[in-house]
């Protein structure tokens, strides 16, 4: 096949969106499918950075600078991505990110929206983006484009009930997971000093409201009542936006009534080398989430071999199944107890190890090729 990739999002920073396009693109070109990648012009030379030496692929400048919902996307969308597809023969367009808007298509497409996480929990979107262009917009997107494609039932179900669309228009294709990073002796080391750590759990996500922070703080304290003595690490970037300057002052001031202030620790932004070493070194990934589309790193964690706790709610027990503790996130005491339960039961943490470990293995960027493939020939058939 001829597939036109759109690859708008990358900024420079590979997260789960940049790697599915790049894993994706790379083995169907490597399975003799021309892949045609679309990026932002200034970003052009670390785009092809990242392809070098990959054969049945091309990469095309747009004249952009953001990926977010506009009528600049919505032109080229319709127009410019449109000519070049018909320039190129292109079979199929597929649209990574959420959202595009093909309203005069030549050719037909698909677009994967990840969750539709706004409809439910707004965060630092304001008001007025939310209501009058997001929601209509997702909406539109979802009309304009031939099929859609997510990574989970959980996420299937919420765009047809929130969105409105008929779920025989929606696919589930699960994401992949990277390759953990090879362990580094003197990187644990290194992170042990910088952050004074011995023993501790950690949390990944950072910080916005559906993270569930200020709760998982007071589930902590109760551990630390029962007589743990390691620390929290929670990673995360807090960006400069007054939603999460706030979400951050209502967290500080959850651990200073409860005395926690030298036992729980803010790592900001870490590389993936370093969240590596850090999963090598935690007892425990706790994961109480209110809302997942997903919800990678409960795989992240298992894969390396790192027993979890997560939500019971939205996608975590599908993707987590029977690997993983899960807790009602509401619940401060459902939550102390499990991660006392899971620290003192040495049987336990080992059986969630071993599913762990095995749960992880599925979710390769291979299968979910493979899964994108047959969705591309469903569409053009």
């Amino acid at each position: 096949m001829n597939i036109l990739f759109d690859f708008r999002k990358y900024d420079g920073v590979v997260g789960g969106v940049e790697q599915g396009v790049i894993q994706i693109t790379k083995y169907l070109s490597s399975h003799d499918h021309k892949v045609t990648v679309l990026c932002k012009k200034n970003r052009l030379q670390s785009v092809v950075d990242i392809y070098r030496g990959t054969e049945n692929l091309d990469i095309l400048p747009l004249e952009v600078d953001t990926h977010a919902m506009s009528l600049k996307n919505r032109r080229l969308d319709s127009t410019t991505i449109q000519h070049i597809a018909s320039e190129i023969h292109a079979d199929i367009i597929h649209f990574f990110y959420n959202w595009s808007f093909p309203k005069h298509k030549r050719i037909q497409s698909v677009l994967t929206i990840h969750d539709v996480i706004p409809f439910t929990f707004r965060e630092a979107m304001g008001l007025y983006r939310n209501l009058f262009l997001y929601k209509p917009g997702l909406r539109k997107a979802c009309e304009l484009n031939d099929m859609i494609a997510t990574v989970s039932a959980f996420s299937k179900r919420d765009i047809s009930e929130k969105v409105g669309v008929e779920e025989a228009k929606i696919r589930v294709i699960p994401n992949g997971l990277r390759e953990p990073n090879p362990r580094e002796a003197s990187l644990e080391d290194e992170l042990r000093r910088r952050y004074n750590l011995d023993h501790f759990m950690m949390n990944v996500g950072g910080i916005h409201e559906r993270k569930n922070i200020v709760r998982l703080v007071q589930a902590f304290a109760g551990l630390v009542n029962k007589g743990y003595t390691g620390k929290l690490v929670i990673t995360g970037n807090v960006s400069g936006h007054a939603y999460q300057v706030k979400m951050k002052r209502r967290i500080d001031v959850v651990i200073k009534e409860l005395d926690l202030g030298e036992r729980i620790v803010f790592t900001g932004f870490i590389s993936e080398r370093e969240l590596d070493s850090l999963f090598h070194l935690a007892e425990i990934l706790i994961y109480p989430s209110l809302y997942e589309g997903f919800g990678i790193p409960i795989l992240e964690a298992m894969k390396m071999g790192l027993p979890v706790i997560t939500s019971n709610i939205t996608a975590m027990p599908e993707v987590a199944g029977d690997a993983a503790l899960l807790v009602d996130p509401i619940n401060v005491e459902d939550m102390t107890g499990a991660m006392s339960r899971l620290l003192d039961d040495t049987g336990l943490q080992d059986e969630l190890r071993g599913k762990g470990r095995q749960l992880a293995a599925v979710y390769t960027w291979d299968r979910a090729s493979e899964m994108y493939l047959a969705l591309y020939e469903e569409v053009c058939a």
